[in-house]
């Protein structure tokens, strides 16, 4: 699971100390930019926050009413050939019926009771992935969460989705989900996922959303083979007109490396779409990484403002322009490196409050050692 997912389910801790990934000198890509493109492609190479972003993005849909419906889409390791178009319209189909599912419930709080339309919608979404939600519904139904601390909204990790926000348990919430049960020995779905697709936005649309996102991340979860991961996005990105029309809209999380076939191949597809995608490609330099590390450092409560402050005098130089060196323009390497540097000091000096270039030798070297044991 990337670092980022296991932070988000943290709760809001998340919201403390992200912040908008720089695109160039001067300029970050915001989460406001990203709702008004409706559609993006967003480059950077593994550990540049592509997943943070996404999941920023999906926590900001779910938490603000903007009427969209965020529908996650990880490829990962369970993509093992190239789907149809077919293939990805019925997975996306079941994704996007979870979805609806727990942001349905998000809202039911603020929300009046469900009309008649709504609730068969409801129903017709939680039959489409009946065995993945048959236990989490259960659960629902027959526990108490009203010590819990992110609510009903505990429940979201058993569907890979993480908790954004506390969602009331209710009365309300477990008659809604009671009445919305799939019948049993009703017919199972229809098998065509471009009919299951459309009727789950059809359904959407019934629960006041406007528009869908759709945020396609993990493509290099397998294969980083630019060839390979072209052909797992093809089918989307040929049809991104076809779904833009039914305002479902597509956000391409991917590595550096697919930007120029794709720019090449699809380019007059691309440019004639209703709505032209944007294009963002991350680049972290020293001052956006040391953003970040200040950002972590006051949302864990340190009253320090930055890591050469905690250096002792023996430095001839700045801690934090080696960090930043030795992160190669990576917030997950940097991370992890002054992981290293916090635990090597701890176990070396205890009792001494500052960071001496002892500790970051250590840390250097222990460094090297574990990126060469995990090299193939």
């Amino acid at each position: 699971m990337p670092v980022a997912e296991q932070e988000l389910r943290q709760g809001e801790v998340f919201f403390d100390y992200y912040v908008n990934p720089p695109l160039q000198p001067g300029e970050e890509l915001s989460l406001q930019t990203l709702l008004q493109i409706r559609t993006g492609f967003v480059f950077g190479p593994p550990g540049s926050g592509k997943t943070t972003l996404r999941l920023a993005l999906e926590a900001e849909c779910r938490s603000v009413d903007y009427r969209t419906l965020a529908v996650r889409y990880e490829f990962g390791r369970k993509m093992t050939h190239v789907p149809s178009p077919e293939e990805h319209y019925r997975a996306l189909a079941e994704e996007l019926a979870v979805d609806l599912f727990i942001q349905a419930v998000e809202r039911l709080a603020s929300l009046d009771m469900p009309s008649s339309p709504q609730r068969d919608a409801l129903r017709r979404q939680m039959r489409l992935v009946w065995p993945r939600l048959r236990r989490t519904v259960q659960l629902l139904l027959q526990e108490d969460f009203s010590d819990r601390e992110n609510g009903l909204a505990d429940l979201w990790p058993r569907l890979n989705r993480p908790a954004v926000r506390y969602v009331p348990p209710s009365g309300k919430v477990k008659r809604v989900i009671e009445e919305c049960l799939p019948a049993d020995g009703t017919p199972p779905p229809s098998p065509q996922g471009e009919t299951l697709l459309q009727a789950g936005i059809a359904d959407a649309r019934l629960w006041g959303y406007r528009q869908i996102f759709v945020l396609v991340d993990e493509v290099d979860a397998i294969e980083r083979t630019a060839g390979r991961m072209l052909a797992l996005i093809a089918p989307l990105v040929e049809h991104l007109a076809r779904w833009q029309a039914e305002d479902l809209f597509f956000f391409f999380f991917l590595p550096p490396e697919l930007q120029p076939p794709l720019q090449k191949t699809y380019r007059q597809t691309l440019e004639n779409l209703p709505f032209p995608p944007g294009w963002f490609t991350f680049r972290w330099e020293k001052e956006p990484l040391m953003k970040l590390l200040h950002r972590r450092l006051r949302a864990a409560g340190s009253r320090s403002p930055g890591l050469d402050a905690l250096a002792s005098g023996e430095w001839t130089g700045s801690l934090e322009d080696e960090l930043a060196r030795e992160a190669a323009h990576s917030p997950r390497r940097l991370l992890q490196l002054v992981s290293t540097l916090v635990d090597v000091h701890a176990r070396r000096d205890p009792q001494r409050p500052l960071i001496t270039p002892r500790d970051w030798e250590e840390t250097l070297k222990q460094w090297r050692d574990e990126e060469r044991a995990s090299t193939p």
